[in-house]
């Protein structure tokens, strides 16, 4: 252990494959909390540009190809925040990185072996940390409950570039909560078993029957029967159901003015946060002071999940393949980046020379965008169609480009929600990575024949003719939907699927909205009326996928995705505190009145 007050330069370092290092070194913070560092460095003393990565993940567990680091003229610091693992402290997410992460930057730069550069890197959680401590350094953070999380200006603090991968700017909005919904496994596995306690207590989800203790009600008394004891960020993320003032301490999506420096911001069509990624990357453009600041942010998007390449389903086998070009290669990709940025190195480094470069699914090709949406986007209307049986995929819901012309009230699909039988989750546009065998058969992310759920009758299934040519579809996916509920409020779920020549249903990306918050107003959510028709707009985030000449374009529409997002019991009482659940009858509509229709930005 090294003296904080003592420059770890001063210090015998030890001899490690290919560099120096110290496998713990002590960084002090502004309210005297040290947090443990390790710290890799070439093996020619000198000063040299410095890459960070700070994770509550267990710091020698997320060195992410250190030797390459060292070889190629970096040091490489990474470091346990604050109450995690051998950190000093407690942790309480997202509480102190807007100032433990600006606090270590100018540390660093204290240094004889920096040369002043410090950039910062690492996905979700580690991307939030780059967020939060950007706006920690401008003096923009917001003080919560009496502790210290802001404070003055650190220009020290700021990074001179930065890596955020596979994360949103909002955790209420897509994060903790979805569109109103909780996103109950992401929620409780993390707070619950990943982050609980000092160090990761994941192997304890092995002593749980884990679907039955996602199905536990009241949601809110889960970190009790999980073994977790009462979890005072469990407490606080099921009390606010509503983005209240506790949600806007930590958010970036008024603080984009801040994000001067060259930044890389790496997500996957699979994960849960594309659009998200997307809004940021728009958002930081569009604050920029100058053009140079502007055209200093990039935006990757390939065929992944979250911080993964595409992962076996249940049976072991991967639904699609994308071809040799897709897959994810974190440390290449971190490398490559900061050999742009830092020492101008970047022809032909496969990111691109224009702001957006993306992976085209179904052709398996990358492209080089300069916009989002692409300017010469088509929205194209496919249109709801049935004879009133559109339940199941053997079912006669059919999608059209022609709206329908029936009057109003005689066209209509109808089911029956019940909460105590959900609609499993099946693949998807999430979080849920491949980390954890305890729970990879009831979720994970990723394309996967959706067949066994189309055989649900509270599925209904909306599919076009085999198409006659290629259809590719870039950009933001949405439904307008006319439905009617029995009860005072409900989930609308929704997802777009490429229908292949022999059969498999592949999902492509999805959405849902809590009808209580239908009017996008995320402080004041209204019930609905039971038996009213009520039109909503339902977000199914974004995606680049080629449906080709044979396929079919599917829409599936239901009213669970569970233990994705929790159950909506259909009752309208407070979802985390209610045991209460009640079958809800739901009718789609699609007349001439109320013509529901999925929106497809079709590039011609």
């Amino acid at each position: 252990m090294t003296n904080p007050s003592v420059p770890v330069a001063s210090v015998d370092y030890g001899q490690a494959r290919g560099c120096r290092f110290l496998r713990q070194a002590w960084v002090p913070m502004r309210d005297g909390v040290r947090l443990a560092t390790t710290i890799f460095l070439p093996e020619k003393p000198g000063r040299y540009p410095v890459v960070v990565q700070r994770t509550p993940y267990g710091r020698l567990g997320w060195l992410d190809g250190w030797d390459q680091w060292t070889k190629n003229g970096y040091v490489f610091v990474c470091q346990d925040t604050r109450g995690r693992n051998d950190s000093e402290g407690q942790f309480y997410p997202m509480l102190h990185e807007t100032t433990d992460t600006p606090d270590t930057l100018a540390w660093i730069r204290k240094q004889e072996w920096c040369n002043g550069q410090v950039g910062t890197m690492g996905p979700s959680y580690l991307g939030w940390i780059q967020y939060l401590g950007v706006v920690g350094a401008a003096g923009a953070g917001v003080g919560r409950g009496g502790v210290v999380s802001a404070g003055p200006p650190v220009p020290d603090g700021m990074p001179d570039a930065i890596l955020p991968t596979f994360l949103p700017g909002d955790a209420f909005i897509r994060g903790f909560y979805n569109y109103g919904a909780m996103s109950l496994f992401l929620t409780f596995w993390w707070l619950c078993f990943d982050v609980g306690s000092r160090v990761n207590n994941n192997s304890a989800m092995g002593f749980f029957d884990v679907e039955k203790l996602c199905k536990h009600l009241p949601l809110e008394t889960i970190d009790l029967v999980c073994g977790a004891g009462k979890s005072d960020m469990w407490r606080e993320v099921t009390e606010n159901i509503t983005r209240t003032d506790w949600w806007k301490q930590i958010t970036i999506r008024d603080k984009h003015e801040h994000f001067t420096m060259p930044s890389l911001q790496v997500c996957g069509w699979y994960d849960y946060y594309p659009a998200e990624m997307i809004y940021q990357w728009q958002q930081m453009r569009a604050k920029a002071k100058t053009p140079e600041i502007a055209q200093g942010h990039k935006l990757l998007l390939g065929p992944w999940g979250h911080h993964h390449g595409l992962e076996p389903t249940a049976d072991g086998q991967r639904a699609v393949d994308f071809g040799p070009d897709s897959g994810f290669h974190a440390t290449g990709i971190y490398r490559k980046w900061f050999d742009r940025v830092f020492k101008g190195i970047h022809p032909a480094d496969g990111l691109g020379d224009r702001p957006l470069r993306l992976f085209v699914m179904g052709a398996n090709t990358w492209r080089d965008e300069d916009e989002w949406p692409l300017a010469r986007t088509r929205y194209t209307n496919y249109y709801l169609h049935s004879g009133g049986h559109a339940n199941t995929r053997a079912g006669d819901g059919l999608l059209r480009l022609v709206a329908p012309s029936g009057v109003a009230g005689s066209d209509a699909d109808r089911y029956d929600y019940d909460p105590a039988n959900p609609m499993m989750t099946r693949g998807g546009n999430h979080s849920i990575g491949p980390w954890n065998d305890f729970y990879k058969k009831l979720i994970w992310c990723g394309p996967c024949d959706q067949g066994p759920n189309e055989d649900r009758a509270d599925m209904l299934v909306y599919t076009t003719p085999p198409l006659e040519a290629d259809v590719e579809v870039t950009g933001p996916v949405s439904l307008r939907l006319w439905a009617t509920t029995s009860g005072p409020d409900t989930d609308w779920v929704a997802r777009l699927v490429d229908v292949h020549p022999d059969g498999k249903a592949i999902n492509i990306t999805e959405g849902m909205i809590r009808a209580r918050f239908r009017a996008g107003d995320w402080m004041r959510p209204e019930l609905v009326t039971p038996g009213a028709v009520v039109e909503y707009e339902i977000d199914l985030q974004v995606t680049s996928n080629l449906f080709k000449k044979g396929h079919c374009i599917r829409l599936e529409i239901t009213s669970s995705n569970f233990p994705l997002w929790d159950r909506n019991l259909n009752t309208g009482e407070h979802p985390n505190r209610s045991a209460k659940m009640a079958v809800a009858r739901q009718t789609i509509w699609h007349d001439k009145t109320r013509p529901s229709h999925l929106v497809l930005p079709v590039i011609p």
